[in-house]
């Protein structure tokens, strides 16, 4: 089922950990027996690290119905090999989260840059349409089929968000040791028209815990498009 899970590693020095080697690393712990890896949508979400005061945060969101692998006792960072200190995985099954109270606003921190691939060019902007759309395309690729978001659902939705608010900025992000990548950082705030039935509005509420486990946007199993739900109100 989703899951959020949060490590505690040692730190991995002073090498760069540039986003492939988050992926190469997200694969080895979350990618059992390979097949997993063969798909085209990764049942799994990466976050970037992040400092602790001597050891260092690593947060993964896990997409599938079934329940995560064991995190193993060592973690590969590039050259690094970094032992796993803590480990604490919070999970929610989604019919808990289809089932969530009924939301009209809600507010979503990027603490990783967000940006989307749309037709071979990026859009790095927080866009409520693309982000409501691409959270119900993740969600379809690993919910219960009974559970899945239908067109008309996705079309009332997406017929009502919009941005009331944002403030943060677009970033250059290293990829590789000559490339960049633009990215939104900040907080977004979204929300429905009063026309939004209670059902739109418990879809929203859906969608929008999701994120919180499974990012949002392009690269999110390379460490971008991280994101943390700050408010969820009626």
């Amino acid at each position: 089922m989703p899951a959020t899970i949060r490590l505690t590693l040692d730190q991995p020095g002073s090498a760069r950990i540039y986003p492939a080697r988050l992926h190469g690393a997200a694969c080895a712990v979350l990618e059992s027996g390979g097949g997993e890896h063969r798909q085209q949508r990764k049942p799994f979400a990466v976050w970037p690290l992040r400092d602790l005061d001597g050891r260092t945060g690593w947060q993964l969101g896990w997409l599938a119905e079934h329940d995560p692998p064991a995190v193993p006792r060592r973690i590969r960072l590039g050259e690094a090999h970094c032992r796993v200190r803590e480990v604490d995985v919070d999970g929610v099954s989604y019919a808990r989260l289809a089932n969530s109270e009924p939301a009209r606003h809600a507010q979503l921190r990027m603490i990783s840059p967000l940006y989307f691939s749309r037709n071979g060019r990026d859009h790095p902007l927080p866009d409520p349409v693309l982000i409501v759309r691409n959270a119900a395309q993740r969600w379809n690729a690993h919910a219960p089929e009974p559970l899945h978001v239908g067109e008309e659902q996705l079309r009332a939705i997406t017929g009502m968000v919009f941005l009331h608010d944002l403030a943060g900025e677009t970033v250059r992000t290293p990829v590789s040791a000559t490339m960049e990548q633009t990215g939104f950082v900040g907080t977004v705030r979204l929300g429905l028209t009063r026309n939004a039935e209670r059902v739109t509005r418990g879809l929203f509420a859906a969608l929008m815990r999701f994120t919180a486990v499974a990012g949002v946007g392009a690269q999110t199993t390379h460490g971008f498009g991280g994101v943390q739900l700050e408010e969820l109100d009626p």
